[in-house]
């Protein structure tokens, strides 16, 4: 039983997977040198108080998983790491990626606006076992802004011309219609549910 435990605990160490672990320590040493890089341009931009360094008490990933050669070449890459210097007090930002912070940045209101529209809509659902009538009836305490059905008659003028009053007294007949039918019959509503694949 011991010896099954050994073995599958040192899969990792095998000959077989020492490539995938070069290529590992390389990807995670061009991290760490990236962390700094970032760190040292964060302190040099808003000072040393916006970048929050690692406690002491936090491990690095896997650090069980490291072996005598792991750490060797650690200790030599975290020494000529210390000879790069990264001078970011003249670094000059060009007119291109100026424009792409600010098209990022227009991005990002963009999506937070959409986000809120979203929520604001998900708002307006009716529950699949309530009656939509229940729903439609919420009030507000403010008083409309405008004549109620203004708007409406001059966009129907504006589609139909001379003949918008005939189209909106046609449309008002169905409306009604359909309510006195919803009113007598009282139907239930299929749920219409968005899918969210």
């Amino acid at each position: 039983m011991q010896e099954d435990i050994s073995t599958v605990m040192s899969w990792f160490s095998s000959p077989v997977y020492s490539r995938y672990w070069q290529h590992y320590r390389q990807a995670m040493a061009w991290h760490q040198r990236h962390r700094r890089a970032y760190r040292k341009a964060l302190e040099a931009a808003y000072g040393p108080c916006c970048y929050q360094e690692e406690g002491p008490g936090d491990r690095p990933r896997y650090a069980d998983w490291s072996n005598s050669e792991d750490e060797e070449d650690d200790a030599e890459e975290s020494s000529s790491e210390s000879e790069i210097e990264c001078d970011v007090s003249n670094m000059e930002i060009s007119e291109e990626l100026r424009q792409y912070f600010a098209q990022t940045e227009r991005h990002r209101e963009e999506l937070k606006k959409q986000q809120q529209m979203e929520a604001e809509q998900q708002g307006s659902y009716v529950p699949a076992d309530q009656d939509l009538h229940s729903f439609s009836l919420r009030s507000s305490v403010a008083p409309p802004l405008e004549r109620p059905g203004e708007r409406r008659t001059a966009e129907m003028k504006k589609l139909y011309g001379g003949d918008a009053a005939k189209i909106m007294a046609m449309e008002a007949a169905m409306q009604l219609n359909f309510e006195r039918n919803c009113d007598l019959k009282q139907p239930k509503y299929w749920p219409v549910i968005p899918l969210k694949l």
